[in-house]
């Protein structure tokens, strides 16, 4: 039984795995695919890492995570979790099921586009959903 599970592998579930797992947790990471930045060029305001594409963030944090064996990483959506007496249940959309002794939920949101005709053509090349993804770089100042 793994003593937690993240449910989201974007920048929060991540880092809290890596803590997790140096804090030697027993970990599953649990990864749907399904990201609200995908659509953004770039990624802003964090530090170290500013400019980078959304992707790469993700491919340099599974990377920093391969060393620690006590955190595994799987490409699974979970569609539902329950709470028991002394542990938790979670369901996979493909059935599988896994239990475990504390839950984390780091899905993050959807974000829902306005009722216009034509919208998703400009997602991300003039529509945007985060500032801090998708905002020009702040000029220098002089």
């Amino acid at each position: 039984m793994f003593e937690v599970i993240i449910v989201g592998a974007g920048p929060a579930g991540l880092s809290a795995a890596i803590i997790l797992g140096r804090s030697r947790r027993h970990v599953l990471v649990c990864d749907s695919g399904e990201y609200r930045n995908a659509a953004s060029h770039a990624l802003h305001g964090f530090l170290s890492r500013d400019g980078i594409a959304p992707a790469e963030l993700l491919r340099l944090g599974r990377e920093q995570l391969r060393p620690y064996e006590n955190i595994e990483v799987r490409d699974i959506k979970i569609v539902d979790a329950i709470h028991q007496a002394d542990h938790f249940e979670v369901t996979a959309d493909d059935g599988t099921r896994l239990t475990f002794r504390k839950l984390i939920l780091a899905t993050g949101i959807v974000d829902e586009l306005p009722d216009i005709a034509g919208i998703e053509a400009f997602y991300s090349q003039g529509v945007f959903h985060c500032p801090y993804c998708d905002a020009l770089p702040v000029p220098a100042l002089h």
